[in-house]
């Protein structure tokens, strides 16, 4: 995989994963009444792998890499990238903003093209969400719990 190909996938992962640590908590998830949590997972996996192939995402590497604030290795320093953004948390900003609009509708086409549909999360179920980590296992399940259940 090439470095660009790695930051990517890294910026998707976090845009199919839900706001970004930094970001405010979102007001609205995807959720398909009755479906198992390995097939909400499944789903998730695909549907990553369809925005990484399928969404016209273009982000100057430059700016990536200027912003990582470290060396990137030419013969695949991914396990630093991946590395960096979780201890630093990788912070909303200008890059993770261009890439969650561009990537979007890619996301959106996948996840209605599997029979999900968007809902509204309640005050509590966002405050709640607030204290879960995002790419936790618990903050999975928990999208998992109240997209599966009939609203």
């Amino acid at each position: 995989m090439t470095t660009k190909a790695a930051a990517l996938s890294l910026l998707a992962t976090a845009l199919l994963a839900g706001a970004v640590q930094a970001a405010p908590t979102p007001k609205n998830s995807w959720g398909k009444p009755g479906v198992s949590y390995l097939k909400y997972r499944t789903d998730a996996a695909e549907c990553l792998h369809y925005v990484e192939t399928q969404a016209p995402v273009k982000l100057p590497l430059v700016d990536v890499v200027f912003e990582m604030d470290m060396a990137v290795s030419p013969d695949g320093g991914l396990d630093a990238m991946y590395a960096y953004a979780d201890q630093q948390k990788m912070h909303m900003n200008r890059n993770w903003r261009e890439v969650r609009r561009q990537a979007t509708g890619a996301v959106e086409t996948c996840l209605a093209g599997r029979g999900y549909s968007r809902f509204k999360l309640t005050k509590a179920e966002r405050e709640e969400l607030e204290g879960l980590r995002v790419g936790t296992p618990a903050r999975q399940l928990y999208l998992w719990r109240l997209g599966s259940e009939p609203r």
